[in-house]
């Protein structure tokens, strides 16, 4: 024992511990390798063992809300569609979208409960580059949108789910996905504009691809549709949609608030007289000079979007309104399109001059500067509406009726008349010459009684399917500024309950063909 106190008051006199492990006697000390120069630590940790603060200054950072979300376990079917390889055992081929598939396929079903806010901020969001947090954020904004909630969103939730909708993922039918594509443009449209820009997009070539009817309301393409087809539309409703096109809103107009009717009627008579005049005199279409010239061109589907092409289109047009067209030859799309970019400005500068010439006409208070036309065209607006007034003191002037008092007392005075005025029979046998004989009289074509058939056709619409049974030139028609795919779409959706299939075909140069088979018919209905 007095032995270990005085190794303890040797070490302590040493500087060292008692109880620490020391080097073997036996073996000398190595020389230590060169080391490379410590960092130069701060003044505060040069003496051990001490407290001091550091001149750092940190600021408040936020702390992990749920540390046990790092622990969370990610689903088995989330780990297992990581698991899928895009692989095509068809064609032998694996791509980016054959992948999207198959993993969307995989998880449609799939619900997700997941309390924690992910941000996603990737503009293609797909399965495969999105991490597992940001994919079970996805599932439970898709468990709870399906559900009818309105949960919040964002861009690439948004555009993911359209991408499933495009590729029919979780529905039984192309009529429901587009149902869909339609709430969700109506849901989320006005927040996220690039979403709705996408959207707009994609709709109709939805409806192209998938053959069903084109349900989209918009109101600039209804106005357009309207103008090109007038003739079955009332005054009013041409002139609202010519407003909505326009850089000039005539709705607004004193004149027009004074007398809407007869500014609407006098509108429709002037556009009338316009069509005319460029088809007579400019050989060219006042409606194309309004709203943009027919257009075709190439076409990429779905452009923007993942999808994939999963069977080849059949060659073929797919009409889907009267302003577009879609055209599809061994895979390869092109549209077609009426009403290419309507010219605000042009019509603006119609309406302004409409306007202005009517309120010099009618010497209405408050004159207004005209719009640029093309020259000559504000001449025909004017005659136009001096025309409308001429046929309208016609219609009003007062008719001379007569009652049957007044009528017996004319028929008395004439028949005195005529006997004062009729000779005896020997006087008129000894002082007539001899009547000449009656030419005879050629029949006139104007006397034919020929009814209009009864058919469910506007006039342009008819007189297209009588030239093309008769084999009559259909040139007046295009001279007069009528679209004849217009009319022949007009035909085929009005006769197809009596003949059941479409009676007209337009070729790619836009010449309507009869299909001969149901020639005959035709022919029968045109006769009864």
């Amino acid at each position: 024992m007095g032995m270990l106190n005085l190794l303890k008051k040797l070490f302590k006199a040493a500087g060292g511990t008692f109880g620490e492990p020391q080097p073997a006697a036996s073996k000398p000390k190595r020389k230590p390798a060169a080391k490379k120069p410590a960092a130069k630590k701060p003044a505060a940790s040069k003496r051990k063992g001490t407290a001091s603060h550091s001149a750092q200054v940190y600021g408040s950072e936020a702390i992990f809300a749920n540390p046990m979300a790092a622990l969370t376990p990610v689903p088995a079917q989330i780990r297992q569609m990581r698991s899928l390889s895009g692989y095509d055992s068809l064609t032998g081929q694996r791509s980016m979208e054959q992948l999207f598939y198959q993993q969307g396929k995989y998880m449609e079903n799939f619900t997700d409960d997941y309390a924690e806010t992910v941000q996603c901020g990737r503009s293609t969001p797909m399965y495969y580059n999105m991490k597992d947090p940001e994919l079970r954020a996805y599932f439970t904004w898709r468990t709870r949108y399906r559900q009818g909630m309105l949960p919040a969103a964002q861009n690439a939730f948004l555009l993911l789910y359209a991408y499933e909708i495009l590729n029919l993922i979780g529905f039984a039918s192309s009529e429901q996905a587009y149902d869909a594509l339609g709430r969700l443009l109506s849901d989320y449209g006005e927040t996220f504009p690039q979403v709705r820009k996408s959207l707009l997009r994609w709709m109709p070539d939805f409806a192209a691809f998938y053959h069903i009817p084109y349900r989209l309301d918009d109101p600039r393409e209804a106005a357009e549709i309207t103008i090109l087809r007038h003739s079955s539309h009332s005054a009013e409703e041409l002139l609202l949609a010519l407003d909505r096109l326009s850089k000039y809103h005539i709705k607004d107009s004193k004149l027009y608030l004074a007398e809407p009717e007869k500014v609407a009627d006098l509108l429709k008579a002037v556009y009338a007289m316009m069509l005319m005049h460029y088809a007579e005199m400019k050989n060219a279409s006042f409606s194309a000079y309004l709203l943009g010239e027919q257009r075709r061109e190439e076409y990429i589907m779905f452009e923007g979007a993942v999808f994939l092409f999963r069977t080849l289109q059949q060659d073929g047009d797919y009409r889907l309104s009267p302003l577009c067209v879609y055209h599809c030859f061994k895979g390869n799309w092109s549209r077609e399109t009426f009403c290419s970019d309507p010219h605000s400005d042009r019509i603006g500068a119609f309406l302004r001059t409409f306007d202005s010439l009517l309120r010099e006409k009618l010497n209405f208070k408050g004159k207004l500067k005209q719009g640029d036309l093309p020259e000559g065209d504000a001449e025909i607006i004017r005659a136009a509406i001096d025309d409308y007034f001429e046929e309208q003191k016609r219609k009003n002037a007062p008719a001379i009726t007569l009652n049957e008092d007044e009528l017996d007392r004319i028929r008395l005075a004439a028949e005195h008349t005529t006997d004062m005025l009729t000779l005896p029979e020997d006087a008129v046998q000894e002082t007539a010459p001899a009547a000449a004989p009656e030419p005879e009289q050629e029949p006139d074509d104007d006397d034919d009684n020929d009814e209009i058939p009864d058919l469910p056709l506007s006039a342009p619409a008819m007189a297209l399917l009588i030239c093309l049974v008769t084999g009559e030139s259909y040139q007046p028609l295009v001279d007069a500024g009528q679209m004849l795919s217009v009319l022949a779409d007009e035909i085929n959706e009005n006769l197809y309950e009596q003949i059941g299939d479409t009676v007209i075909e337009m070729q790619d140069d836009g010449t309507p063909v009869l299909i001969e088979d149901y020639l005959d018919d035709l022919k029968g209905m045109l006769e009864t």
